[in-house]
């Protein structure tokens, strides 16, 4: 991983939600479970007065995807409904439409004093710098983000997904060859070609390759990237045009232009590996050819914040990193696959997860500089 993503203590993160007068919104209740169920209902606008006194206000200013992605924003959310539910804060969620809003979603959070503001995504970094020295009654929590210097009133939220891409990469490729054993080739879609993406896709090929030492085997692996998160279209083209290469697996690294290359190996009689959260229940159309999921677990992150923050023990100038060791990261269950994912091949992706967690197999990121 890169220095910025392991270089402090992991701090236990929570998140609240609470819907605000000027543009927030509220959902029903949704399953308590930590996988995402369900998308997050259009907005409504109840009153200040319905947040009790005393009670911690959470904010969440979403990136582009919105909340609803299915992905990266709505399993943030999800945690912040957790966080509510079990821990009695309120949350409230602003979606940003263009990144040109994010300065502007994050200033209505802190003009109206919310106790802490979680951002979500890399690409709200800069703004997230700029504007929480602004508002220093506030607490601010930075998802794939990072500040140098460090700010008092901010934590960088990081997860170690190459922890979790790399054994994906092994099964994966280990997949490939049972399927097609004369042309075995797993591929992937990607979306901005920005680290956090990256970091999934460096490690899901070092996997591809540690298969092929470990087995004599020559599994061949591609993959594209987009610039867009939420181009489901072109997702879908890219992964189309990799299965006509001979792609047997696809991963989709990219909210809804990922979302796009599922559908695409969906309609051609292939397999995909989901991203973020368990897509299994949030791609109902493609959960029968999803062998599983490498699961970002930012639900995780934002109720250990919350917590933390209720304790009076919010974690300013420090970084959090979400691991396998601490489930911030983690393979999803193989659902349709569990019965067809030969044992051998299983034991030999969980030997590969406890090798990683013991510091004996390298993922193969952060990239040699």
């Amino acid at each position: 991983m890169k220095k910025w993503l392991f270089s402090t203590l992991a701090v236990l993160l929570v998140l609240s939600l609470v819907l605000v007068a000027c543009g927030p919104t509220e959902t029903p209740e949704p399953s308590p479970e930590p996988v995402l169920t369900e998308a997050a209902p259009p907005p409504t606008e109840p009153s200040v007065e319905e947040t009790p006194e005393g009670t911690l206000r959470v904010g969440m200013v979403s990136d582009v995807g919105g909340v609803d992605d299915a992905s990266f924003n709505q399993n943030t959310w999800e945690g912040l409904v957790r966080a509510r539910d079990e821990l009695g804060i309120s949350a409230t969620f602003i979606e940003s439409q263009a990144q040109a809003d994010y300065e502007k979603n994050i200033t209505e959070f802190g003009e109206q004093e919310f106790d802490l503001v979680f951002t979500v995504g890399f690409l709200i970094n800069e703004a997230t710098a700029k504007m929480a020295p602004l508002y220093p009654d506030s607490q601010f929590a930075g998802i794939d983000q990072w500040y140098d210097p460090p700010i008092d009133n901010a934590v960088a939220i990081t997860f170690a997904v190459d922890q979790a891409s790399f054994p994906i990469g092994y099964l994966a490729a280990g997949w490939a060859v049972l399927q097609d054993p004369d042309d075995p080739h797993v591929g992937w879609i990607g979306g901005m070609e920005i680290p956090p993406v990256q970091q999934f896709i460096v490690a899901y090929e070092a996997g591809v390759a540690y298969y092929n030492e470990q087995k004599g085997t020559d599994v061949q692996v591609s993959g594209v990237y987009v610039g867009d998160f939420e181009a489901a279209d072109e997702g879908k083209i890219q992964g189309n045009s990799l299965i006509d290469e001979g792609v047997d697996v696809i991963f989709g690294v990219g909210g809804k232009t990922g979302n796009g290359g599922l559908a695409a190996a969906k309609e051609r009689g292939k397999w995909g590996v989901g991203v973020d959260v368990d897509q299994y229940f949030t791609l109902p159309n493609e959960q029968d050819i999803l062998i599983t999921s490498c699961q970002k677990r930012l639900d995780n992150a934002v109720y250990a914040v919350v917590e933390s923050t209720l304790a009076g023990e919010f974690p300013g100038g420090g970084i959090y990193v979400g691991t396998l060791e601490n489930e911030g990261v983690g393979l999803a269950p193989y659902h349709d696959f569990e019965g067809e994912i030969p044992a051998e091949l299983t034991e030999e992706v969980e030997a590969i997860v406890q090798g990683i967690v013991d510091g004996t197999i390298s993922t193969g990121w952060p990239l040699e500089e």
